[in-house]
């Protein structure tokens, strides 16, 4: 059963979150520790950094769960290029305008960011869902 939509705002600042979609990459957490705190209880806390800061470590996600939008703005633009960022032991990073279909041309999602499982034990396919972790999956090609 999918999980929840969170959403977490300031009059500035309005930050979402797809826990579907995350595989706990950290860059939020890496990028603004005070703001992105899985360790407390409302992990969230866009007023604790200036909005426009947080929106920008928002798009650092590579699997597209966090989302931000400036009041005064839409969503920060995404890059007009496709980029497959492989990483090792893990997913496959796609950036850009990215169109995912099922062989019989369904469309499962139209994103700018979204991460491909690469180890096929997903339960989430094609989204990798972090089982590699557990795997131990080291392909690094």
């Amino acid at each position: 059963m999918p999980k929840r939509l969170q959403t977490y705002a300031t009059d500035e600042v309005t930050v979402t979150f797809d826990p579907n979609r995350c595989i706990h990459a950290a860059a939020c957490v890496r990028g603004l520790p005070d703001v992105y705190d899985p360790a407390r209880r409302r992990w969230i806390r866009p007023e604790l950094a200036p909005p426009a800061q947080v929106a920008e470590v928002a798009m650092r996600c590579p699997t597209g769960a966090l989302r931000a939008a400036l009041r005064d703005a839409t969503e920060a633009a995404a890059a007009e290029q496709v980029t497959i960022a492989l990483q090792h032991a893990g997913p496959l990073y796609v950036r850009g305008p990215v169109r995912v279909e099922l062989e019989d041309g369904t469309v499962l999602v139209e994103d700018d960011r979204v991460a491909l499982c690469r180890c096929g034990n997903s339960a989430n396919a094609p989204w990798c869902d972090g089982s590699h972790r557990k795997l131990g999956f080291r392909r690094a090609e």
